[in-house]
């Protein structure tokens, strides 16, 4: 089994972020390493204000034990990392690791805005960690702020993908992951000849927290199997909208909590 760290927060309730990778990962036959870069008491869409507890001492603890035990990781996974202190230690232990593969999701904001909490400096520090990744899963609003080009609902992918692929080290893949084209929503990339590339699935009614956690997480998955990049992203979004289907299907009385994962997980463990 490949080993997978996969660093994001984790919340107590709403299901999302490491909650949802944790067992797609596990589904895919990854030996994962968890590591919450901040522990919540519940998300923070629709709950109020979280008790939030920072790790920023803990994680250095974390990879000096990790380094005296001789713990080594196959491929990772980052996600929400929330201050420019745990980009910092985090980049500079993954520069340790004899990675296959790093995937991240920088985790900024949405709708145009970066998330509360954040400034530049946490942006310029999210260029740094991005340039260390094999691919990167910003949403467009992510997109923008990494390239400094003016947020757009429907962004110009011919120059948005290219500014952001000049943001990363050679051979390395952008995939923005929520574009939206008539009534699909998305993954828009550049193949090897430059040309911008989309694959979607049918937009579903309704606003769902963690289809990118969870989406990330498939991607991560397919992608450290030895999966290429375009069929991954296909299957990726046909999945996440199953998931999606299901959600709906079960017409929850609390719309806060993230995707159902039954099908998926059936779906992975036939896949495999």
């Amino acid at each position: 089994m490949s080993t997978m760290l996969v660093a994001e927060d984790l919340s107590a309730v709403g299901g999302i972020s490491l909650s949802s990778a944790l067992p797609v990962l596990t589904a895919m036959q990854y030996d994962v390493a968890a590591l919450p870069t901040s522990l919540l008491s519940t998300h923070t869409s629709g709950y109020g204000t979280p008790a939030v507890v920072d790790l920023s001492t803990w994680l250095p603890q974390v990879f000096q034990h990790w380094t005296r035990a001789q713990l080594h990781f196959d491929q990772a996974l980052i996600g929400y990392v929330g201050s420019v202190t745990l980009c910092q230690q985090l980049a500079t232990y993954l520069e340790q690791q004899s990675l296959s593969l790093l995937v991240v999701d920088p985790v900024l904001g949405d709708l145009g805005q970066l998330y509360q909490g954040f400034d530049q400096n946490y942006v310029e520090v999210m260029r740094q960690l991005i340039h260390q990744a094999d691919v990167i899963l910003p949403n467009t609003t992510e997109a923008a702020l990494l390239t400094g080009i003016p947020y757009q609902a429907t962004p110009e992918l011919q120059h948005l993908l290219p500014a952001l692929q000049q943001q990363l080290k050679a051979g390395a893949h952008a995939v923005i992951t929520d574009v939206q084209r008539a009534d699909q929503i998305g993954c828009a990339w550049l193949d090897e000849a430059g040309n911008v590339q989309f694959c979607g699935e049918q937009r579903l009614p309704g606003h769902y927290n963690g289809t990118g956690d969870t989406l990330a997480a498939v991607i991560a998955g397919l992608l450290g199997r030895g999966n290429a990049l375009a069929p991954t992203l296909e299957l990726a979004n046909q999945w996440l909208n199953m998931a999606v289907a299901e959600t709906i299907d079960q017409n929850r009385t609390d719309e806060r909590q993230g995707v159902a994962l039954g099908r998926l997980l059936q779906a992975i463990l036939a896949f495999n």
